[in-house]
Formats: C-alpha cells, structure tokens, sequence
C-alpha cells in the first residue's frame, strides 16, 4: 500500500481526456489545438482512441502535442467500446469524454473541478455546448425513459388532427429555455459531447460506458447508471464549449438503422422484453399507417425520414 501511495502522489496529472476519432483528421486537430491554447494551469493529459481511421492523425496530432496517448483498436469499435478503453489507461484524478468536434473557447478543467470538489452527489457533470454561431445548445435533457413512447403518439396523423399534438411540446420547449438560462440543473442525462466525472467513480461504480450501444443512446444509459449508483448528473451553464455537430441533420439509412436498434436496445434495458416488444410493434402500426397515407396522398414515401423508417422495419419483420 505505501508503494501505491508514493505512485499516487507523484502523478501530477489531474485531467485525463478522453477523445474517440473515426476519420476526421482537421476536426481532433483543431480540438486539440484548442484544448493547448486554453488550458495553462491544469496538468492534463489527452488520450485519443482510434476507431481504424487509416490516416496520419497520429503523426499530425503528436507534432503539435508530442505527449499524447494514442490508442488504435484496429477497427470500428463504436463510441461505447472505445471511451472505455481510453479511460482504462486514464491516469487523471478525472476524466472528461470530449467529442472531436468540440472547441473550447476558454479554460474548462478548473471550473467543472471545482464544482465536482464543491458537490460530492455529483456522478456527472456537462456544460453549455454552443452552436458554430454561439447559439446554445442543451447539451443535457430532462426526458424520461418514457419520451420514445410520447414520440409515436406525438405524430400519430389521427392525434395531430383530433388533438393538434406537437413532434415536441411547448411544456418542453419552455423547460429546455429554462434551463438555458439557469447557471445549474440537476438533470437524467447529459449529452455524450462533454461527460466530466471522477475517476474512482467511474472505477468504484462500474460507470463505464454500455458497449451494447455502438452508437445513440450510450449517454442516457450513462445517465441512468450513474442515478441508479445514487449519484446525480449535473448541467452548468459555463464554461461553454463550441460543438460542431449538435445541429439537427438528416441520417443515412445505415446511421438511422443504428440509432434505432439503440433506441430498442435501451428501452429493453430499462424496461425489459414486455414493454421493448410493445415499442416496437407501436412503431410498426405508426410507420405503416403513415407510409399508407403517405402512398395515399402522395402515390410514395416523399419523407425521407419515414423512408428510412419503413426500410427499418423490413429488417425487423
């Protein structure tokens, strides 16, 4: 135990920074580049897991940061599989998941240590993320487990006439803009871009990330853990950092097939087989009755999101 003490106290490294890259060498560089220009009086170190680019990444990122840990997996691991390996080799008192298409744009690490040192309850902690134009994102959510459900009756063509339902209500709307403008939250989930947590938190509750999930979904599972674990996950409104990816943008078939399996694979986690099957046969008679309509008033499927849909559920079938 002395030795292991003595080893503890000469690691000087407070944050370790986990960033999982899939070929996309300007967006890590620029991260990178970012996270040496703002961060001066935290000792930290960045680790950056490869999902199989095939690129000179590697070689670009070490000249401008010759310290870097480099993890290749050697094939397309998924967001899950490799943060987890990142944070095995973590040697930082924290760790922060940073997104490669994140920037800062002022120092982070002192602000979100101080507030994990000031609230011992706190399992998670995100901050405000901004659009390329500074524009908030959420960067966290208040749904439940309970929101794929509202989303099928939300869109349901019957209740939208009968009822005049919204993909997303003013309820909603109003308690994303309430937390925009409040310095802290206490919330169920915080997005994957920026996840700040303690190492031995992670270590003592087995909060690593669900590698059941390649992709989608993998950050309200954390979320769940971590609630389940007694701890809280907490959103704070600064520092703010820049992400690029959190417009709203079309999927592919192949991107739509995974975040769908996700979104089932999470609901039978949470819920179990009964109500993962009831899902999926509600999304069934949903698609179907829209593709109909679709057909009907169209003569073929014009949304390209019910396209995707409908080829999902030929895969299920």
């Amino acid at each position: 135990m002395m030795l292991m003490d003595l080893l503890k106290n000469t690691n000087n490294i407070q944050v370790s920074v986990v960033i999982v890259n899939y070929k996309n060498p300007p967006l890590i560089i620029q991260c990178v580049k970012s996270i040496l220009q703002f961060e001066k009086t935290i000792e930290f170190e960045i680790i950056v897991v490869d999902n199989d680019s095939q690129d000179d990444t590697e070689q670009q990122l070490r000249a401008i940061y010759p310290k870097l840990k480099w993890i290749q997996m050697g094939y397309n691991s998924g967001f899950a599989k490799a943060n987890n390996a990142g944070v095995r080799i973590a040697e930082g008192e924290y760790v922060l998941y940073l997104n490669s298409d994140t920037i800062f744009i002022e120092p982070v690490f002192e602000k979100l240590m101080q507030e994990m040192q000031n609230d011992k309850t706190i399992g998670a902690l995100s901050c405000m993320l901004l659009n390329k134009d500074l524009t908030p994102q959420v960067g966290c959510d208040t749904t439940t487990t309970t929101y794929s459900f509202k989303n099928l009756l939300r869109r349901n063509p019957v209740l939208i006439k009968l009822f005049h339902t919204q993909r997303t209500s003013k309820r909603e709307l109003l308690k994303i803009q309430n937390i925009i403008n409040n310095p802290s939250c206490y919330l169920h989930w915080l997005v994957g871009a920026n996840v700040f947590m303690r190492k031995s938190d992670i270590e003592n509750y087995s909060l690593q990330w669900d590698e059941d999930f390649f992709m989608y979904f993998e950050d309200m599972f954390l979320g769940y853990s971590v609630r389940k674990a007694g701890l809280k996950c907490k959103w704070i409104n600064t520092p703010k950092i820049i992400h690029l990816g959190g417009a709203s943008t079309s999927m592919s078939q192949k991107t739509f097939n995974i975040f769908k399996t996700s979104e089932i694979t999470y609901l039978k986690k949470i819920y179990g087989n009964l109500i993962k099957t009831l899902y999926v046969t509600l999304f069934k008679l949903e698609v179907g009755l829209e593709v109909f309509l679709e057909k009907r008033k169209y003569g073929e499927i014009r949304n390209e999101e019910l396209k995707n849909e409908a080829e999902y559920i030929k895969k299920l079938l």
